[in-house]
């Protein structure tokens, strides 16, 4: 009898061996071969990045700095950590906003290229409604929106009218209500810029909140008082310019030192005199 040949199994294991050999290799090889492509094509951006940064036709020749009022030039170039001979493509635009955004005037900013060699920067500063004076003797800044903005001595805010009264607990919070006596200093105030009557804001010197009375007006050099209590600012407002334009006509009335608001049906006069008296109250 004959015997079965056997197979060779050997033979067929070497035979797959060779062939998973050669796939790795070919991977391997490709590998290599997207690394060494990567690699140069790093390379090749590096060395375009630099000779154009470094380029002399994109060297900043014409710097734009608009909406300035507050702030100088130079200033704002410090801000934005531009210096004169920068080359425009070396400034990260989106950072160079960021430092602008930083600092407490700016509201808004845009920076933006003007190829080959311009850069426009154009700001928002903030503009200050009034200074609200707390107890430690400094105050905030605060804008339109009622955001304080910026933290200060009274001595910087002159020529803005001054709210007292008011505490660290009374500023705005996000997400959160205002309370009842910021809220009234706001609705007073954005009243006093849209008005050209006797309560605008050039008009007033000083707001004293108490939070059981309301609100009590400083208004003019001689520091005149208007009371007007809590809310019907507008409506408040209207009288009191129908009120001293009588009084106007009427020399008694000519001066004053208090006019009270608080009651619309009842408003008291008191008259400026050298020693004041109940006599110097008028209802009107």
């Amino acid at each position: 009898m004959t015997k079965p040949k056997r197979k060779n199994r050997f033979k067929k294991k070497r035979s797959v061996n060779r062939d998973l050999l050669r796939r790795r290799i070919g991977s391997g090889l490709r590998v290599l071969a997207g690394l060494l492509l990567l690699a140069a094509t790093s390379t090749a951006f590096i060395l375009a990045h630099d000779y154009f940064t470094q380029a002399d036709q994109f060297t900043a020749r014409q710097i734009e700095v608009t909406g300035i009022r507050r702030l100088s030039r130079e200033q704002v170039l410090d801000i934005a950590e531009i210096g004169k001979d920068i080359n425009i493509l070396a400034v990260n635009l989106a950072t160079t906003r960021k430092r602008l955004l930083a600092d407490p005037w700016i509201a808004e900013a845009t920076v933006s290229r003007k190829i080959p060699s311009g850069l426009e920067l154009h700001i928002t500063e903030e503009r200050p409604l009034a200074f609200l004076e707390m107890e430690d003797g400094l105050g905030f800044l605060i804008n339109a929106e009622g955001r304080a903005f910026k933290r200060q001595g009274p001595t910087s805010a002159d020529d803005l009218p001054r709210v007292q009264g008011l505490s660290n607990a009374d500023l705005p919070v996000a997400g959160q209500p205002e309370t009842e006596a910021y809220e009234a200093v706001m609705r007073l105030l954005t009243l006093a810029r849209e008005s050209g009557g006797p309560l605008s804001l050039p008009s007033i010197r000083r707001i004293q909140v108490d939070r059981e009375i309301g609100i009590t007006v400083a208004v003019g050099e001689a520091n005149r008082a208007i009371k007007l209590g809590f809310g019907q600012y507008r409506r408040k407002c209207d009288i009191l310019k129908k009120l001293l334009a009588k009084m106007e006509k009427d020399s008694r009335l000519n001066t004053f030192r208090v006019i009270d608001l608080f009651d619309l049906d009842r408003i008291v006069v008191t008259l400026a005199s050298a020693v004041p008296s109940d006599a110097d109250d008028k209802e009107v």
